[in-house]
């Protein structure tokens, strides 16, 4: 049985398996599909430390993304012209 986690991407729950997800993989999870032809995408994950600091940590195309429970995402997609 497959182990599933929550995180939280731009905004929303999502219920996930915890493993390693490519860029596009999140990419898909976010906006539903990935069209690296008309979009350019960034995600960013936001998370605390045990001080309470946040630390933001930004991916790009290429980049594994390890998910782990609670884990929050930022996708953001522009046009390219």
């Amino acid at each position: 049985m497959k182990k599933m986690i929550s995180v939280v991407i731009n905004g929303e729950i999502k219920e996930v398996e915890k493993r390693k997800y490519t860029f596009q993989e999140v990419v898909e999870l976010a906006y539903g599909t990935f069209d690296e032809a008309q979009k350019s995408y960034t995600v960013v994950s936001t998370k605390k430390n045990d001080d309470g600091e946040k630390h933001k940590k930004h991916y790009s195309f290429g980049d594994e993304i390890d998910m782990k429970e609670g884990m929050r995402l930022n996708v953001d997609s522009t046009n390219r012209s």
